[in-house]
């Protein structure tokens, strides 16, 4: 089953036993997290072979994105000032984004990047930990240049780039 979600989190899938051999392929940017019978965690560097699923006999796999998202939002401050905030974004603990069911974190992120459009400089941290698996570093804010137009899709003052 596929997430249809802005997040980390792209499909759960149950496992079955039969066809042992049949197991979820992993792919740079992706990471298998495994939960067991009794709902324990585990994400193996690479995924389990069809042995290891016959023995451990997960029941659901979680398919988290582990690519680095580029993220902007411009947003209007009280004063009327337009800034943009830039962030990347990205999973440092996959079981962690299963745990949480982190299915919004990247829209969790773009929140945050625009909250920070209304606190001081001196406020804007350059990281951000999510708490829930997912890392934002490399934080930048700047002045919008004149004359830029919001984009069809602002609301309420905030512009959204992926």
């Amino acid at each position: 089953m596929l997430v249809d979600t802005p997040g980390p989190l792209l499909f759960v899938e149950e496992v079955h036993r039969f066809p042992p051999w049949h197991r979820q392929q992993t792919r740079p940017g992706l990471a298998l997290v495994y939960e067991s019978a009794a709902g324990q965690l585990s994400a193996p560097v690479g995924g389990y072979t069809a042995g290891e699923l016959w023995w451990r006999h997960p029941r659901r796999v979680y398919g988290v994105d582990l690519t680095r998202q580029r993220l902007q939002v411009t947003a209007t401050r009280a004063d009327g000032e337009r800034i943009r905030v830039t962030g990347v974004a990205r999973v440092h603990d996959p079981v962690a984004v299963v745990a949480a069911r982190s299915v919004d974190g990247w829209r969790d992120c773009r929140k945050h990047l625009t909250s920070l459009a209304e606190r001081p400089p001196a406020q804007r941290r350059a990281t951000w930990d999510a708490g829930d698996g997912i890392l934002l570093t490399d934080i930048e804010t700047g002045p919008v240049p004149a004359g830029h137009a919001p984009d069809a899709g602002t609301e309420a003052g905030v512009e959204v780039e992926r």
